[in-house]
């Protein structure tokens, strides 16, 4: 099981059978779960217009729930792969509940990423558990996985960040940004950080897509491009970070011939927190193959 502050996409679900779990929404007093009763198009023909929004991981007790549907059609095993600790309270919320069901083993494990870059983390792990690893077998390679990623995040503005109070660790980034378009990241912690703050739109196309370029440089195995991106125009925007990264790619001897490229729209889960107006990169690598 996945959350949507992990970018699910339909062929996870199709493929391996994971199921979803959709965050709480709030937009103007109203409650929603995303991906079940608001889907990305309805939020996006009205988030421009909302004057207060946030993000909850669903309550212990829906998230009991979704446990003891589980056990009833014979589930003994669990794994939730989830956004990470740092920026949302679901993981302790999903301990919690798990807790409180019997006979059902439930195996949480931190992405300590977000949006676009956990769901490469969610992949590589499902793909592990479906060619037949056990848990057992695949927790000591979490470490390794999450560091084959790489995500970079653009935004227009930190207002949402800042009201939603999940600016992490770039709180050095707040005030007057003028025209400077910060460049955010995430550590190994999991928090949100400041890579850097540039002047332009094309600059910060040429820093990401450099970016990518450079962690891929010695991770050669199991290539893949997760494109997210929010308003309509951003979707040009990303499309540009690619293209200035396969000519980065190619001038730094990288074959992206096999590489898998996933395209996406930013779930409402992540947009409430980043703003509409913001796209991500997502690359992952590995060093050597993880098998």
């Amino acid at each position: 099981m996945m959350d949507t502050g992990s970018a699910p996409t339909d062929e996870i679900v199709s493929r391996y059978g994971v199921r979803v779990m959709g965050m709480k929404l709030f937009l103007d007093g109203e409650t929603y779960i995303d991906g079940e009763n608001l889907d990305k198009d309805a939020y996006y023909a009205r988030i421009e217009k909302v004057g207060n929004f946030d993000t909850n991981p669903p309550l212990v007790w829906d998230i009991r729930k979704r446990y003891e549907v589980f056990k009833r059609e014979g589930v003994r095993d669990v794994v939730g792969i989830h956004v990470s600790s740092a920026m949302s309270r679901l993981i302790d919320t999903c301990r919690n509940a798990s807790n409180m069901v019997n006979g059902l083993d439930v195996h949480i494990i931190d992405t300590r990423n977000l949006s676009a870059g956990a769901y490469l983390v969610v992949e590589k792990i499902v793909e592990l558990l479906h060619y037949g690893r056990s848990y057992e077998q695949v927790v000591p390679l979490v470490p390794e996985i999450r560091s084959s990623v790489h995500f970079q995040i653009s935004l227009s503005t930190l207002n949402y960040l800042v009201k939603n109070k999940r600016i992490g660790r770039a709180q050095g980034l707040m005030g007057n940004l003028l025209r400077m378009r910060p460049i955010l990241g995430i550590d190994d912690d999991g928090f949100l950080i400041p890579l850097a703050k540039v002047r332009g739109k094309e600059k910060v196309v040429d820093r990401i897509a450099e970016g990518a370029v450079q962690f891929l440089r010695d991770r050669p195995y199991n290539l893949k491009i997760y494109m997210v991106s929010g308003l309509d125009k951003n979707r040009r925007q990303v499309e540009a970070v690619f293209d200035a990264f396969k000519d980065k790619a190619a001038g730094a001897g990288i074959d992206l011939t096999s590489a898998r490229i996933i395209r996406n729209r930013i779930w409402p889960t992540v947009a409430n927190l980043s703003g509409p107006e913001t796209y991500g990169f997502a690359v992952y690598g590995e060093e050597r193959p993880i098998e």
